[in-house]
């Protein structure tokens, strides 16, 4: 019996799926440790924050809520063009200094700026995976210190590390600007129940 046929019909088709398959787009699952060293994504906007009780110029307990909103120009990847993140902090804080600790979360937009904001946010005043484009989120543990600029301004910088979502592994810098012109609420006896300001955010490979 001839079997030749049928071996060259089975090596064809072997061939053809091979093929097939190398031609067939896979989805990325890209974590940050696959990115290239340096920023992976640099975005700046505003940010607004309430604090209760008010901030004074005294130390006390202080619970911190915020929301921001901010475009991120220097991208790897345009599905990241925009964001907006909130969220929650507590620590004990004055309107000159203080420590706080807190998650944010970022919802990442395109180039049409589509995230939206959810009130998971751990400021004062303030990617490693990629295989979860459906929901395009990121999840940061981060904790905040402020200090007072020669300028007045009272500057809030968060540091930590995206602990779920789009750039899972990376590390995580907010800053977040109080203007001195806010600062005469600190007098008052309710002291300064909100602010508003410029905000920047920076994620980097480790």
């Amino acid at each position: 019996m001839n079997t030749t046929g049928p071996r060259k019909a089975r090596r064809l088709a072997a061939a053809v799926a091979i093929t097939a398959a190398a031609l067939t787009p896979t989805t990325q699952t890209a974590h940050a440790d696959d990115e290239p060293a340096g920023v992976l994504l640099a975005c700046a906007g505003t940010v607004a924050a309430s604090y209760a009780p008010g901030l004074t110029f005294a130390p006390k307990a202080t619970s911190v809520t915020s929301r921001a909103v901010a475009g991120c120009p220097l991208s790897t990847d345009s599905r990241f063009a925009s964001a907006s993140f909130g969220g929650d902090s507590a620590g004990t804080l004055s309107c000159l200094l203080g420590p706080a600790s807190g998650t944010l979360t970022f919802h990442w937009g395109g180039d049409k700026g589509e995230g939206k904001a959810s009130p998971r946010h751990g400021d004062h005043g303030d990617h490693g995976d990629h295989g979860d484009h459906g929901s395009m989120t990121s999840t940061a543990s981060i904790h905040s210190l402020a200090a007072v600029r020669p300028n007045g301004n009272i500057v809030t910088v968060s540091t930590g590390t995206i602990t779920d979502g789009a750039f899972k592994g990376a590390a995580v810098v907010t800053e977040v600007t109080l203007l001195a012109s806010q600062q005469a609420a600190c007098l008052t006896p309710q002291g300064l129940t909100s602010a508003s300001g410029p905000t920047t955010v920076t994620i980097t490979r480790v």
